[in-house]
């Protein structure tokens, strides 16, 4: 019994040292190799990360429009983008919301100072957009939820001194998804 015992325990602690030196079990160890072993693993490209969604990312970053480019000051809520390469672009292609696109008009207002008021600065304004473009009842949340955290939501405003003393003080609202996938359908809630 002390024997049977004894041979139990030690190939407990063979087989316990063969795993901790990574010699394979089954194998003696003049065969095992010296030369550490490394796993061949993809290098990360940021550019193609996954989205928050985990859906494939764009295969490229710039959409080319088919479609004539109207001037922002046209812009109505509501509007679909078939291209967004920024929020301060001088126009952007509108297409029915039906066909496939990548932004939209969340909302469009006009922010309430009178022509010759101070400019506020952009952190001011800023905050102020933002807190309109989200404000509750802007977005249809059943076009929401199929994007859940990819949606974004970006703003435009009059962002210089130049551009608040000429009187402009209109403010957009866009949504798209992070992921930048072309979206059908209406973000816009309806009321």
């Amino acid at each position: 019994m002390l024997v049977g015992s004894t041979v139990a325990v030690a190939v407990v602690l063979v087989a316990t040292a063969a795993f901790l030196t990574g010699i394979p079990a089954g194998h003696a160890q003049g065969h095992a190799s010296s030369a550490p072993q490394v796993e061949w693993l993809p290098t990360p490209n940021p550019d193609l990360a996954p989205t928050p969604l985990g859906l494939p990312p764009r295969p490229t970053p710039t959409e080319v429009a088919t479609v004539p480019v109207q001037p922002v000051d046209s812009l109505k809520t509501g509007d679909c983008l078939q291209t967004f390469p920024s929020r301060w672009a001088d126009g952007y292609p509108v297409v029915n919301c039906a066909a496939q696109h990548i932004a939209q008009v969340l909302s469009r207002g006009d922010l309430p100072e009178p022509a010759g008021a101070p400019f506020p600065g952009t952190n001011a304004l800023d905050a102020r957009v933002s807190d309109l473009c989200t404000a509750l009842g802007l977005l249809n949340w059943d076009w929401v939820a199929v994007w859940n955290e990819d949606v974004q939501v970006d703003i435009r405003y009059p962002n210089t001194a130049a551009q608040w003393a000429s009187g402009a003080r209109s403010y957009y609202c866009f949504v798209y998804t992070f992921s930048r996938h072309e979206l059908t359908g209406s973000a816009v809630a309806v009321h």
